[in-house]
């Protein structure tokens, strides 16, 4: 996908960022997040990304981050078993996406979620520069997926 400054504005993107974006010459979506990837701009990197997928997409690239720092969480909160739960039921959605699973991944993930929040923030604080860039390669990987899925 080709990027502009119209869509990013159109997507919220911040002030900074569509500045950044106008210094430098590319326009497709995943080169440009290479760039940001180099430049070290993450953050920027994954808000493209998620933009640029399908729902599907983004569903995996959770999914995918989520099992990047499950453990960090877990060895917090040993007992915890809803991240976990809300990984693999999100996971049964993708392979079969009936509303039935869609709910059930979505009511496990609002559990783990209010379980989570502040030691989810901790871990993602906590993920070191090679998780987060492992990541978004990964949500490359999808992005360059012919059908979309």
């Amino acid at each position: 996908m080709k990027i502009t400054e119209q869509w990013l504005k159109k997507e919220s993107a911040c002030l900074e960022g569509i500045s950044w974006f106008n210094k430098q010459e590319e326009r497709d979506g995943v080169e440009v997040m290479k760039r940001l990837i180099t430049k070290e701009h993450l953050n920027w990197a994954n808000w493209l990304c998620v933009r640029l997928m399908t729902h599907k997409q983004q569903i995996q690239y959770a999914v995918y981050a989520a099992e990047q720092v499950i453990e960090i969480y877990e060895t917090k909160y040993p007992d915890d078993k809803r991240p976990r739960e809300a990984i693999e039921l999100a996971k049964k959605y993708i392979e079969y996406p009936s509303k039935k699973n869609r709910v059930a991944a979505y009511a496990a993930a609002n559990a783990a979620y209010a379980a989570a929040n502040a030691a989810a923030n901790a871990a993602v604080n906590a993920a070191n520069v090679d998780i987060k860039k492992r990541i978004l390669e990964y949500g490359i990987k999808l992005l360059r997926k012919p059908d979309g899925s």
